[in-house]
């Protein structure tokens, strides 16, 4: 029992299923079992050596004090050259804020735009931390379930004008996609943007994986409609495409009124930025794609490999990921199979996966999708194909009872 309350709001915050997932499958492993992970969100390559120099300098040259809150002017100037050249969107240094990770940008930006009860909409499948965000910033996380036809239309307009409401204030779009890897085409964003320009919300474009979209190329809403730039939030960061998800730097760009406040909150938290850790990302964002396109195109090699191994296993379906380092299996059948059969859900089936075949995977109620399960691609070949064995006997086993 408390002696003192506890925040109501923060009470209804989950912890994340997939750190706390890695952290129990690390655990077992440390117990001596042979644990096979596909549940991590980072790939298996290490960070680049100039990146990893650039860093070592730094700490030599002394830069251990403390640095400016949002990022000293190089890095937001190296980066706002980035999205020039790379992504072809205009924003001055004033209006980026460099944090620790995308997700404390993130964070600080739900509790910069939100007030009480204020709605945001969520298309599903979705990043795990966004609702939990959005609620302990004080709003109400609206999801909007995955359309029918998902495969052919991941993000439907009339599927989100349908649970807006007059309290709806933001939507989050992500792509390419955690947890599904699809890559929404030039003629999907055309479609939303249009309805977005009719709307009077925030949209916060999560662009984390742009680096690895194979299928088709990343875009940026943004691009095609700069008349949002006034209410445009462009959220990326360093960890996957740079191979750098330790060295926790993440920035967002966006109106100077909102930034403003994003940068207030982060020096009342985590200051700031190490400076030895900009100077590094620094090196990284000016040499940009060409210095990781070799371990992305190994990296899309392992997405052929996945499809092939896991196309081969009766009864499960899944969309063919266009980018991120996912794959999205859609078990409702082989878990529901109905003439009587007992149903299980897809957390019941990940645990498991985890206990009796020592695998880790992510369920689909973390991201709005039950019924569905997570794989990450960004393993060696040998534990996807070790991954998609152990899946195959589980499925088998589930069809015997």
């Amino acid at each position: 029992m408390n002696l003192f309350p506890l925040s109501e709001r923060i009470l209804k915050v989950k912890p994340s299923p997939t750190v706390s997932l890695n952290a129990r499958a690390a655990e077992m492993t440390r117990a001596g079992k042979p644990v096979v992970s596909l549940a991590v969100g980072e790939t298996d390559f290490q960070t680049p050596q100039v990146i990893v120099d650039a860093a070592i300098a730094s700490l030599n040259r002394g830069r251990t004090k403390y640095g400016a809150a949002g990022g000293g002017p190089e890095l937001r100037k190296s980066i706002a050259d980035k999205l020039q050249r790379e992504n072809k969107v205009s924003f001055s240094a004033d209006q980026i804020v460099v944090g620790i990770g995308a997700k404390e940008i993130l964070f600080h930006l739900m509790l910069s735009l939100l007030n009480e009860g204020d709605e945001v909409l969520i298309p599903a499948p979705y990043w795990v931390s966004y609702s939990d965000q959005v609620t302990a910033a004080g709003g109400i996380p609206v999801v909007v379930p995955m359309p029918q036809d998902f495969a052919k239309k991941p993000i439907q307009v009339k599927l989100i004008e349908q649970y807006a409401t007059s309290k709806t204030v933001a939507i989050i779009l992500n792509s390419p996609n955690n947890p599904s890897g699809y890559v929404l085409s030039e003629s999907d964003l055309r479609e939303l943007g249009a309805m977005l320009c009719k709307k009077n919300w925030w949209i916060i474009a999560d662009e984390i994986y742009e680096y690895l979209a194979f299928a088709k190329p990343h875009l940026s809403l943004l691009q095609l409609f700069p008349e949002l730039s006034d209410r445009y939030i462009l959220i990326n960061g360093f960890s996957k495409g740079f191979a750098m998800t330790g060295w926790r730097v993440g920035y967002g760009a966006g109106p100077k009124p909102v930034m403003k406040l994003v940068q207030s909150l982060q020096s009342h938290s985590s200051t700031c930025l190490p400076a030895f850790i900009e100077d590094a990302a620094i090196v990284a964002i000016q040499k940009g794609f060409p210095l990781v396109q070799a371990q992305i195109q190994h990296l899309d090699r392992r997405r052929k490999l996945a499809i092939e191994e896991l196309g081969k296993i009766p009864g499960i379906r899944f969309n063919e990921p266009e980018g991120a380092f996912y794959v999205f299996l859609d078990l409702r059948e082989v878990l529901d199979p109905g003439n009587g059969k007992k149903s299980l859900s897809s957390f019941e089936f990940a645990e498991m996966l985890l206990s009796e075949f020592y695998l880790a995977a992510v369920p689909g109620e973390a991201f709005g999708a039950p019924g569905f399960l997570r794989l990450s691609y960004a393993v060696s070949e040998s534990n996807l194909v070790e991954g998609a064995q152990r899946i195959k006997k589980a499925v088998e086993k589930i069809k015997l009872q």
